[in-house]
């Protein structure tokens, strides 16, 4: 008798809502940082490069978020997980300073920077957040 393997499928609406999830925390986070950096550069005698580190510190702590929160829909290929939550977090980055008007001022090779860091951060919370799990997993 042959041996069958358990495929297990995967809940698309789940896996959607949680990619929606996990963009909308990762943006209230962006926006902290991005909060926090206009306060000090508002009341102290910092720079705008000052601004910027902060927001790209901000930017990298969201799309590690958004990576790890989209990895757990699925217990392997984390990071396929958390490349594709970095992925939508960048996209949406794009489609909101295109609307707004503020990514005229940003170089394409800055762009190119953000979009790699955003998807190796994301990769990395991705594979961080299933071995996470398959801990969690393995205590139960």
């Amino acid at each position: 008798m042959a041996k069958q393997s358990k495929s297990t499928e995967l809940d698309i609406p789940y896996a959607l809502i949680t990619m929606v999830k996990a963009d909308i925390m990762a943006y209230v986070i962006t926006a902290i940082f991005v909060l926090f950096s206009s306060i000090i550069l508002t009341y102290t005698d910092a720079t705008p490069k000052f601004e910027n580190i902060i927001t790209t510190i901000g930017i990298i702590v969201s799309a590690f978020l958004a990576g790890y929160d989209t990895a757990k829909v699925e217990n392997k290929n984390g990071y396929k997980w958390g490349a594709v939550g970095g992925a939508v977090y960048f996209i949406t980055f794009l489609i909101l300073g295109t609307l707004i008007g503020k990514l005229d001022c940003i170089s394409i090779g800055t762009l190119i920077l953000i979009a790699l860091l955003v998807l190796f951060t994301g990769c990395i919370a991705g594979m961080i957040s299933v071995n996470t799990n398959r801990q969690s997993y393995k205590r139960r």
